[in-house]
């Protein structure tokens, strides 16, 4: 059986996640038909990003 953590690759740092803000709010999956109720936003970066229950990540850069 494969190691899943070679897919799934290195775990943010607690200091990468401390700097991200949880939003709520209804995000639409950019490959599929499921939504997301919550995002994160990385206000250093201007990006919002979130993942769907089937694991399809979706970033979106706000331009400044």
């Amino acid at each position: 059986m494969p190691n899943l953590n070679e897919f799934i690759g290195p775990k943010p740092t607690e200091q990468a996640v401390s700097n991200l803000e949880k939003v709520i709010g209804n995000k639409p999956c950019s490959k599929c038909e499921l939504d997301v109720n919550e995002y994160y936003w990385a206000p250093s970066n201007f990006v919002m990003s979130w993942t769907c229950s089937a694991g399809h990540v979706s970033t979106v850069k706000v331009n400044s």
